[in-house]
């Protein structure tokens, strides 16, 4: 079954095409809408995205269109709107001249999206069970109407090919990749630390205030070299020869995809188990966890202890790196998750799992099978083992 889908998110503060995220670097709400428009459109589906690009023009099959657009008459199977930055409103969304079967609000954050209430979605979709709780518990939406689809992967290179021999990767290098005001102090005092009893001990930091559309500015520290914001490809080759992934932070991430991008490079996570990180990091499994204060010498000095630790155990290293690196959630992947949602939804089309002894352990639900798992019909709740 394939569909008609509209995609449409009336943010204006970046301006940006379909090859932005690859060649300059954006947030990753951008990123997300881009890939998920480009993989529906490859699994056949019919994919316009209605948003502040500069021209119209296509991409991987599916049609970019500048807000300009947006009001002219059209139908859909689905329309599927966002907003991840900017004013975080969708109030232009009441206007729209679109008549659509399906209508879902698509969120990438924890802070609440005006104009929600207003458009009385179908569904709202979440990127992680802990940013469903919370558009449930803070905004106030029935859980009925809540559906989880992780965020995908951008894949560079394709699969399975990331891997670098041991000789390759610096066991010494850490990346930050990520707005500074997430935890790139915290990073830095890491590194302080690690280089106190070994000065081989360095940090890349890609990212800046551009990533959100302000101007990336300046940082000098012994043993740190600043990249600026950068396009996703020049960020997974150094990602190739990285060691560890710093991702110390109070923010409670939605989803945080530089975790699942550090993983698929082979690149180790430490993270804060904030947000969704313990969702998709697994301690000591395919990475870390580190609990406590980002911003405190003890949280500092747990992190450097750690890598201090296993860098001295390369072959425990290699066994998380192959662990990690079997993510299932690609963008091509979660393309069909949605399509698979939006085909139970519109047509009843599916197979789910409706035996008392295999529930939603939330709500009682009975699970949708899909590409990544299992997602409750009725509260959304996403499980990738069904429990």
């Amino acid at each position: 079954m394939t569909y008609k889908i509209i995609i449409y998110c009336p943010d204006r503060h970046i301006l940006y095409h379909a090859t932005t995220p690859e060649k300059e670097g954006v947030g990753g709400g951008i990123v997300a809408r881009i890939r998920l428009a480009q993989n529906l459109a490859k699994l056949g589906h019919e994919v316009t995205l209605i948003s502040n690009v500069s021209q119209p023009h296509v991409s991987q099959g599916a049609i970019f269109l500048p807000l300009e657009e947006a009001d002219k008459r059209r139908e859909a199977d689905v329309l599927l709107m966002m907003s991840s930055g900017d004013k975080l409103s969708l109030h232009s969304a009441n206007s729209l001249p679109i008549e659509s079967r399906l209508r879902e609000v698509w969120v990438q954050g924890t802070l609440p999206i005006a104009g929600i209430k207003e458009l009385n979605p179908d569904y709202i979709v979440a990127p992680s069970n802990f940013n469903r709780n919370v558009v449930k518990q803070e905004w106030q939406i029935a859980e009925e109407k809540l559906f989880v689809i992780y965020n995908g992967l951008t894949q560079f290179p394709s699969p399975r090919k990331w891997w670098k021999p041991r000789e390759t990767r610096d066991p010494y290098s850490l990346i930050y990749f990520s707005h500074p005001s997430k935890g790139l102090d915290a990073a830095i005092a890491v590194l302080r630390l690690l280089r106190q009893q070994d000065t081989r001990f360095s940090l890349h930091v890609f990212g800046g205030n551009a990533l959100w559309g302000g101007e990336d500015g300046n940082i000098t520290e012994p043993g740190l070299i600043y990249h600026g914001t950068k396009g996703q490809k020049e960020v997974f080759q150094y990602l190739q020869m990285t060691n560890f992934s710093l991702n110390l932070q109070a923010r409670e991430e939605p989803f945080g995809m530089v975790v699942t991008e550090s993983m698929s490079q082979g690149c180790i996570p430490i993270a804060s188990p904030v947000g969704a990180f313990p969702e998709t990091i697994h301690h000591g499994n395919n990475g870390f966890l580190v609990s406590g204060d980002h911003q405190k010498e003890i949280v500092h000095q747990k992190t450097a202890e750690l890598i201090l630790k296993t860098v001295q155990v390369p072959d425990y290293l290699d066994y998380i790196r192959h662990i990690g690196q079997n993510i299932p959630w690609t963008w091509e992947n979660q393309a069909r998750v949605f399509a698979q949602h939006w085909s139970w939804e519109l047509d009843q089309e599916g197979i789910t799992m409706e035996s008392s002894d295999i529930r939603c352990p939330n709500c009682g639900g009975s699970w949708l099978l899909t590409a990544d798992g299992y997602h409750c019909l009725g509260c959304g709740l996403y499980s990738q083992e069904g429990q």
